[in-house]
Parts: C-alpha cells; sequence; structure tokens
C-alpha cells in the first residue's frame, strides 16, 4: 500500500488528496467490520490516521458520509458482477455462478462487510434511498438472468423474484460466518453454496 505523508506537500495535490481519501476509507471500513459502525468514532479514525479530527471533515461531511462513500466503493465492485455475468458464452444457470462467485469475493471483503452488516441499517434519509434503489437494481439484474435461465431450460421453471431473494439472501450473509483462514475461498465457497441451492440437500437415492 502506498504510504500517506499526510502533512507533506506534493507537487500532485490531486493525486495525494485522492490516496489520503482513501486511506481514510480503507480504515474506517476496516473499523466498520470489524468494530462497528455506530461503535467507531470520528475521533477513533482520525486517531488511528495520526491526524486531528478537523482534517477528516475535507474528505467527509461526517461518519454517516464516510459510510456512504464505503459503500460506493462496494457498489462499484458489485457492478463487476454485474460485467462478469454479462460477458459469460453460456446459459442462464452459467450466468449465475460466475455472478455469485464475483459476488461472493465482494462481499466478504471489509468493504462488502460494511456495505451488508452497517450500511443496509445505518445510513439515513437520501444516502438508505439511493442504496436502497441500488440494491433494487441488482435484484432486477438478477430476476432477469433467472428469466434468461427458465427461458433457455438450464434453470426449471420457478418464480425469479423469490429465487433472487433466496440467492441474495444467502450470500449477503457470509460477511458474518466467512472465516478468511479457513480452508476454502470465496469463489469455492460460493460454487458449494449455489450446489446446495441448484440441486438440494436431498440425498441422490432419496
Amino acid at each position: 500500500m502506498t504510504r500517506i505523508h499526510w502533512h507533506k506537500k506534493t507537487k500532485d495535490a490531486k493525486g495525494q488528496q485522492k490516496l489520503k481519501r482513501r486511506a481514510m476509507l480503507n480504515l474506517a471500513a476496516h473499523s466498520f467490520s470489524t468494530v462497528g459502525y455506530k461503535q467507531t468514532s470520528m475521533d477513533d479514525i482520525a486517531a488511528a490516521l495520526a491526524v486531528t479530527k478537523p482534517a477528516l471533515y475535507y474528505y467527509a461531511k461526517n461518519k454517516e458520509d464516510i459510510l456512504m462513500q464505503c459503500a460506493r466503493i462496494s457498489l462499484e465492485r458489485v457492478e463487476l458482477c454485474f460485467t462478469s455475468a454479462k460477458e459469460v458464452q453460456g446459459n442462464g444457470l452459467d450466468r449465475i455462478r460466475v455472478f455469485f462467485r464475483v459476488y461472493a469475493n465482494m462481499v466478504v471483503s471489509e468493504f462488502g462487510s460494511a456495505l451488508m452488516r452497517e450500511a443496509r441499517r445505518n445510513l439515513t434519509g437520501e444516502n438508505q434511498k439511493n442504496l436502497r434503489q441500488t440494491m433494487i437494481d441488482g435484484q432486477n439484474f438478477l430476476e432477469s438472468i433467472i428469466a434468461e435461465g427458465i427461458k433457455d431450460g438450464s434453470i426449471r421453471d420457478c418464480d425469479s423474484k423469490r429465487l433472487a431473494h433466496v440467492l441474495f439472501s444467502a450470500f449477503n450473509q457470509m460477511p458474518i460466518w466467512y472465516n478468511p483462514k479457513g480452508p476454502l475461498n470465496p469463489e469455492s465457497i460460493a460454487d458449494e453454496m449455489l450446489e446446495l441451492i441448484i440441486h438440494g440437500v436431498g440425498a441422490k437415492n432419496t
């Protein structure tokens, strides 16, 4: 990681500001995902960065603004899930597999955890409204992939909205129980979860 010199003048002022903002967000996402949003104060973030609290207000209006900026980074990564799924040369089920392999990596990151565990319940007003709309857009996108799968025969006829809810509900819980030191990486866990959902839990001979 590039070292940030908060008090050092540089010819690339805009570049330095960008690095400072990202350093603040990296630290905040880590704290939000490990300690919790309500348990993290602006003073805590400033102290961890070894800067004064007023210095943070150049990059964010308040703590909720920092949380929203963290959420935006996660949502940009969700866009990569959409792009990856769209680029798949396969059927609807193939697209779902790729989508959630990428999504699993996003959701267990510190920014993803901050989004799923903290932003969804702590953002207010327009921030909450904007986040909710983005979630709806994601829901609609997944439903369209499921509809494609039903049409091409790779997914059995079902309620696409309900299946999308089941899939997102399952994967959005990953930040709660995922162990980065465990034997499986996020992609492998995604494959395992999808197999359970696709084929069920009943033994083959039952």
